[in-house]
C-alpha cells in the first residue's frame, strides 16, 4: 500500500434522459446517456489515525466559484458512505484520512455527490491493493445512489438503462466544449421524481434501446431531451428561457441536465461558446457560468506521498 491517493471525481452531463416505467417499489426505471465533462472535485486518501476521518472544503479556484454553502455534514456525505461500505465489504480495519475539495454544486444535476462515492471507493480499493473486482465494485456504488455506477464504469460516454445499474460503455463522442450554466436555483431528485410521477404516463417507450441512432451529437440533438424538464421549468420558468438562449444562440444540443437545474448547451467551437457565456454574464442574473470541455479518457487514481 502506498501512503495515499488522489483521484479527480468529474461532474457528468445526462445528454438526453427518458423515464420508462415506475416499480412497485417506487424506484424508477430510466434510459440516459451520461457524459463526463472536465469539472472535477479532488478526493485525497491517506493511511493514518484510526476509523473515517473526513475533512471538506470548497476548491479555491473552480471554475464555477465558491461553493462551501454545498458541503454539507461529513457524516452523510457521500464520500463517507462510500468509506464505511468499503471497510464493511472487505473486512478491513479503518484507518484513513479523506480530504475532499468540492468544485461540483450540489443539486445541479450535475452528479457531484456520485462522482464522489464513486471516486472514494476508486481510491480506496486502489490504496488497499484492490481487493474488490469491478463487479463488487459497482454493487456497492449502486447501493449509495443510482449514477454511482456510472462514475465506476470506466468510460466517459456510457449509455444506462434500468435503475442507472445496466451499462453500455460506447466510443466517446468528439470532444466538444459545453457551456454550463448553474442558476441559484435548486431541485431535489426526490421531489423531481416526486413531481414526474404525478404529470408522466408510464410507462413509456425507450428511445436509444427502441432503436433511435446515436452516432454522435447532431443524432442526440433528434432525440426527446430530458422528461424532467417540464416540471422543473414549471417551478422555475426562467430556466426555459436560458436553455432556450442556448439552442438559438447555436448549441447543437441545449438541454437541462439530470433533475437538477443545471444548464447546458454543447457547441461546436469554444470561441462561440465563450461569446454566449459572456452575454448570460452580463445579462442574467443569478446564474454561474463556465466553458468546459468533454471527456474523452477517465482520470485514473494517483499516489500521493
Amino acid at each position: 500500500m502506498s501512503g495515499g491517493v488522489s483521484v479527480l471525481c468529474p461532474a457528468k452531463l445526462n445528454l438526453y434522459l427518458r423515464v420508462i416505467a415506475r416499480e412497485d417499489s417506487g424506484y424508477h426505471q430510466i434510459e440516459t446517456l451520461f457524459q463526463a465533462i472536465d469539472l472535477c472535485d479532488e478526493l485525497e486518501v491517506r493511511l493514518g489515525g484510526s476509523g473515517i476521518a473526513l475533512e471538506l472544503g470548497s476548491a479555491p479556484s473552480g471554475p464555477l466559484g465558491e461553493v462551501s454553502d454545498d458541503l454539507g455534514d461529513p457524516e452523510r456525505n457521500t464520500v463517507m458512505l462510500a468509506a464505511r461500505a468499503f471497510f464493511a465489504a472487505t473486512g478491513r480495519e479503518p484507518g484513513v484520512e479523506l480530504t475532499l475539495w468540492k468544485t461540483i454544486p450540489a443539486g445541479t444535476g450535475l452528479g457531484g455527490a456520485s462522482s464522489d462515492a464513486a471516486g472514494a471507493l476508486t481510491a480506496l480499493n486502489a490504496l488497499y491493493s484492490d481487493p474488490l473486482d469491478r463487479p463488487e465494485l459497482l454493487k456497492l456504488g449502486g447501493a449509495i445512489g443510482s449514477d454511482v455506477p456510472f462514475f465506476l464504469a470506466g468510460g466517459t460516454s456510457v449509455l444506462a438503462w434500468g435503475r442507472g445499474d445496466r451499462l453500455l460503455i460506447r466510443p466517446p463522442l468528439p470532444p466538444s466544449p459545453v457551456l454550463l450554466v448553474v442558476p441559484d436555483e435548486r431541485s431535489s431528485t426526490a421531489s423531481a421524481y416526486r413531481e414526474l410521477s404525478t404529470r408522466v404516463a408510464l410507462p413509456a417507450s425507450p428511445t436509444v434501446l427502441g432503436g433511435a441512432p446515436l452516432g454522435g451529437w447532431r443524432d442526440l440533438a433528434a432525440v426527446q431531451g430530458n422528461d424532467f424538464q417540464r416540471t422543473v421549468f414549471e417551478r422555475f420558468p426562467r430556466l426555459e428561457a436560458i436553455r432556450r438562449l442556448l439552442a438559438e444562440a447555436g448549441a447543437v444540443v441545449a438541454r437541462m441536465t439530470g433533475s437538477g437545474t443545471a444548464l447546458f448547451g454543447v457547441f461546436a467551437d469554444e470561441a462561440r461558446a465563450a461569446a454566449v457565456a459572456a452575454h448570460l454574464i452580463e445579462n442574467v442574473e443569478s446564474v454561474r457560468v463556465a466553458v468546459i470541455p468533454t471527456l474523452v479518457t477517465t482520470p485514473a487514481p494517483v499516489s500521493v506521498a
